[in-house]
């Protein structure tokens, strides 16, 4: 594995140290050697502003390029550009999103000024739809494009930060905690035992880290392929949608330099709220009040342990939240160096993120190195590199949350020498002190990634629009985690321990592509690819421990110093094959056709069904093309899309179709020897074959009154079939269960994407960017059993899997109140006690007749999000609003004392603070503290909320004083994130939805002040 960092870091670093030299920095007129041996002409610098014609100011981000080459630049902040021409007859074409293009024959001119007129129907804009690109216009699948300028100004460490309610169809959640991933869904869920998250693809290649790992000022554009169309092309793991990620390269021929720094403090935005010391004394004498014990105020601290006794007396409380919290802090900083000419394109960026969370000791550091380089070598070849190093450190053991939600606010958490207690009330000890790992535990988690694609690109110079591209990219990720914990000084036996984790994964992707494309006349026209690839996974991982150590001087780097040492290693390896064909073919520019299909194997399923083929087809109209739209001048843009495509999922661990053997160790008599025993674990399925999705995407795409409004409405239906799932089996086969296909969801839903610009003036303007999704999701089939012979195919009760509903239901009594005083209680119950629904009206309650659906949880019936953004002069203002409305979950915390909740009322631990009924506070929504909940009932909460998530204020400086300080940019931006959540949920975030205490961590709510320069 050494041998291949080496190999891997030669290639990083030999573009770096080859190809650069051949970099120039030209002056206006001059003659140079290109790198391959030619000589070039005398080049001119042509130089200009483009302007808004409605607006009058400079437009940035226009893309001016020589016409017939690869050659161009763009303009920057101001509208202002510069480009080296060869030939007074040069043509340069000016284009950018939302404006008509303009070619300009250059002639004798040295400065051209250009003004650009609003036209929406060029959709000129150019979306990454795997292995290669288009022209939105010529799009047929359904693509969203992330508005990477939407988030330039955010506090964002985290590329899916960026997706947060920003994109129609599109679910992230994540904990709010430094370096973490969270979760993405896209369309609803599928699966049922396979994955549900969407493949990512960074500069055209399978991308097997985390998203953690990528640093979003790197990122050029990032598209979401949602539909089988769209994503068929990556065929056997796109079931659950693509996220293309594509980095930045040089845009303009003088190198520029670019510095983005933020920082800022982060503070707890949401916490579970627990007792406050008044409240955990009236719940420890109304408990004993419901409980025939005497309960009186005055006496009331010798009704608490010896502990909090003491604390009460002293007048010493805690706050759990604020003692196990630390000031959060974030900080990025960032730096690039980007050019290009007519031989070299390169971009080199290194970042630094340091974070610490809300809560004490959580933290991440995070450094990024990035080099892309690409040579044209030839007039007929290029070669190049996308090279990432990641390094993240996680390191430091944060304080534990679950323990936070069980301390007595008059606990001791921390001796007069400040070591930590080992229960925060020694008296009980189902809870620890939240704090004690953290202060004892050193912690070393660190992640590396190194990541790289090269390539070589082969433009066939005797047969015109024919290219072949080879890619290889090798991905190295090693990873480890050592923890010791050393001796507790007021403990007197040994209290030491140690592990180390350490694990390398090693993967490859060689794929061979050739691209035609061919304009027969102006009529029809045409563009082919075709694939053929390989792919490797491997990884192996080691486990080792010891326990009570004989000196704890060298931590966990001699771990045979510990008394009992145990040992555990893994290791896989997945191999796949693919092959793909795309057609895309163009009448008269209006009439769009879309034909794909892919053939891939992977070794993860069984030798019956290694292969599987994915095919899929779109059309599309550009209605607004036609001639009997032109009498509608309100009309810039009307296209009509229609797909239908199958995309796989082989979201598995590798041999899970084969026979697998256990091991087990054991003693053959008293002081005998240890022996190791085999034994078959699980049964194989020699017929398990791909989970595969089929999808009908519908979709009109618009823009009126001159690209004042604009959008995209989408209707879909998925029908997921052969799902993979673990099936229980009777205990006489000798097996608990089997992985096998069965059963079938469905997915349906809109989408609907508006952007506006509701007020333009000669100095101001307001835009909204709205996007609103529902999904519906079912369960069509499973066993297509019915064994109590009601002509209908029976549910999965175990699973709470019910046909005909959603995926993730909760099933279970109806709640109906609380018993007063006065009502007529059935025996066993008393006032105070929950009141159920006697559904079927027999007289009794049972668990077959008077359970049923409770409502959808695991995703909300309806997402939207509003960006508004609003511009004066050099002033900007974003504010984006995020919500989810239609869904619940369980939340049997809120039941105040059973073994379910694990609360308990009568003992020194705290609890959430949600109240209880008591003979003067006659709650009809809480039980009293002595309810046990018999039943075994949930309690269920709306998961709906409204937030304000981000809010963004910034300014670009005068070009006259950027001009001064001889910089191309200066911005300075000040946002906050998170900063009001509308909801009732008890949780810390209804987002991300934590219901047990271990998933209690607070949501940050951060504001940070950054810098955008550039040279």
């Amino acid at each position: 594995m050494k041998e291949r960092l080496f190999t891997l870091l030669l290639f990083v670093v030999g573009p770096c140290t080859g190809i650069l030299p051949t970099v120039a920095f030209p002056s206006n007129n001059h003659v140079r050697l290109h790198p391959a041996g030619g000589w070039h002409a005398v080049e001119i610098t042509v130089q200009g502003r483009v302007t808004d014609k409605e607006k009058g100011e400079g437009v940035p981000g226009v893309n001016v390029v020589l016409k017939g080459t690869q050659k161009g630049t763009t303009t920057d902040v101001n509208g202002n550009y510069s480009i080296a021409i060869n030939s007074t007859t040069d043509v340069l074409v000016f284009s950018s999103v939302g404006f008509g293009a303009q070619e300009i024959t250059v002639g004798n001119q040295t400065s051209i000024n250009v003004i650009l007129e609003s036209d929406s129907r060029t959709l000129g804009e150019v979306v990454v739809v795997g292995y290669g690109s288009q022209s939105r216009r010529n799009v047929t699948g359904s693509v969203a494009k992330v508005d990477m300028k939407q988030t330039e100004n955010l506090p964002n460490t985290n590329v899916t930060q960026s997706l947060r309610g920003r994109v129609a169809g599109v679910q992230f959640t994540d904990s709010g905690r430094p370096g973490q991933n969270g979760s993405i869904l896209i369309r609803g869920p599928r699966s049922l035992g396979g994955g549900n998250d969407p493949l990512i693809v960074l500069d055209g290649i399978f991308f097997n880290g985390s998203l953690a790992d990528i640093n979003p000022n790197d990122i050029e554009s990032m598209e979401i392929l949602k539909d089988a169309s769209a994503a068929a092309i990556y065929g056997s793991r796109a079931a659950n949608g693509v996220i293309l990620i594509t980095s930045k390269q040089g845009t303009t021929r003088k190198p520029t330099i670019r510095i983005n720094a933020f920082s800022g403090v982060s503070e707890i935005g949401r916490t579970v709220k627990l007792l406050s010391p008044e409240q955990y004394l009236q719940k420890t004498l109304d408990y004993r009040a419901q409980s025939g014990l005497p309960s009186d105020p005055a006496n009331v601290a010798s009704y608490l342990t010896t502990t909090e006794a003491a604390n009460y007396k002293s007048g010493n409380t805690i706050d759990p939240w604020k003692e196990a919290s630390q000031p959060g802090r974030i900080g990025s900083y960032d730096l690039s160096l980007s050019g290009r000419n007519d031989a070299t394109n390169y971009y080199l960026s290194a970042a630094f993120t340091d974070e610490k969370g809300v809560i004490f000791n959580d933290n991440q550091k995070r450094v990024t190195l990035r080099t892309n380089i690409e040579n044209q070598v030839t007039n007929w070849l290029s070669v190049g590199t996308n090279a990432t190093f990641i390094r993240r450190d996680l390191s430091g053991r944060e304080a534990d949350v679950a323990s936070i939600y069980y301390s007595s606010p008059f606990g001791t958490w921390k001796y007069s020498d400040g070591e930590p207690t080992q229960y925060s009330v020694p008296e009980e000890q189902i809870s620890g002190n939240p704090i004690r790992s953290a202060l004892l535990t050193k912690n070393e988690e660190i992640y590396n990634n190194l990541f790289a694609n090269f390539y070589g690109l082969v433009t066939v110079p005797f047969i015109k629009g024919l290219s072949y591209r080879v890619n290889y990219s090798p991905n190295y990720r090693w990873n480890h985690i050592y923890n010791f914990v050393r001796q507790d000084r007021r403990l007197p036996n040994n209290t030491t321990s140690t592990n180390k984790y350490n694990q390398e994964s090693f993967d490859w992707v060689l794929e061979n592509i050739v691209t035609y494309n061919k304009q027969i006349n102006p009529n029809h026209g045409f563009d082919l690819t075709l694939l053929y690839g390989r792919n490797h996974q491997q990884s192996e991982s080691t486990t080792a421990n010891a326990n009570q150590l004989s000196s704890d001087a060298l931590g966990w780097n001699s771990l045979t110093l510990g008394s009992t040492q145990t040992t555990t290693s893994t290791a896989s390896k997945i191999d796949g094959i693919s092959s793909m064909a795309r057609l895309n073919y163009r009448f008269k520019d209006r009439y769009l056709l879309t034909l794909t299909a892919r053939r891939d194997a992977s070794s993860v399923f069984a030798a019956n069904n290694k292969y599987a083929t994915f095919p899929s087809a779109a059309l599309a109209w550009i209605a607004s093309e036609e001639s009997f739209m032109r009498k509608a001048s309100f009309v810039d843009l009307l296209k009509f899309r229609l797909s239908y495509g199958a995309v796989g999922n082989q979201a598995i661990q590798p041999y899970q179709s084969l026979s697998l053997s256990g091991i087990t160790q054991y003693v053959f008599g008293d002081s005998g020897p240890t022996s190791v025993g085999i034994f078959p674990a699980t049964m194989a399925n020699s017929d398990l074959k791909w989970e595969t999705t089929y999808t009908t995407n519908a979709a009109v795409d618009f823009s009126l009154f001159k690209g004042r409004l604009g959008g995209t409405v989408e209707v879909y239906n998925s029908d997921t079939k052969n799902l993979i799932v673990q099936r229980s089996l009777p205990t006489l086969t000798g097996y608990t269960s089997v992985l096998t296909n069965l059963g079938a969801t469905n997915n349906k839903g809109i989408e609907l994407t508006l952007n506006t610009v509701n007020l333009r003036k000669k100095n101001f303007e307001w835009s909204s960017n709205i996007v609103l999704s529902a999904n519906k999701n079912k369960i069509v089939h499973l066993y297509r059993s019915d064994t109590n012979g009601d002509g209908k195919e029976d549910d999965d009760l175990a699973n709470r899997w019910f046909i005909g509903q959603p995926i993730t239901v909760y099933y279970d009594y109806v709640f109906d109140g609380i018993y007063q005083q006065g009502d007529q209680i059935p025996s066993g119950s008393q006032a105070g006690f929950v009141r159920l629904k006697d559904l079927n009206g027999d007289g009794k309650l049972d668990a077959n007749n008077d359970r049923t659906i409770i409502g959808q949880g695991g995703q909300p019936k309806v997402r939207w999000g509003v960006t508004n953004n609003f511009s004066y002069g050099n002033l900007s203002l974003s504010v984006f609003v995020n919500a989810m409305q239609g869904w619940i979950s369980d939340f049997i915390l809120l039941d105040p004392n059973s073994t379910r909740s694990e609360n308990s009322p009568g003992r020194a631990l705290n609890q959430i603070d949600a109240g209880w009924w008591t003979a003067d506070n006659k709650s009809n929504t809480r039980p009293s503290l002595v309810y046990t909940n018999p039943q075994g009932h949930n309690y269920y909460v709306s998961r709906n909320f409204i937030r304000i998530q981000d809010v963004s204020l910034a300014y670009n400086f005068p070009s006259k004083l950027v001009s001064k300080l001889h910089v191309t940019n200066l911005r300075a931006f000040l946002s906050a994130k998170n900063l009001h959540t509308f909801t009732d949920w008890p949780g810390t975030d209804p987002e991300s939805g934590g219901t047990t205490k271990s998933s209690f961590y607070p949501m940050p709510r951060s504001y940070t002040l950054g810098l955008n320069l550039g040279f």
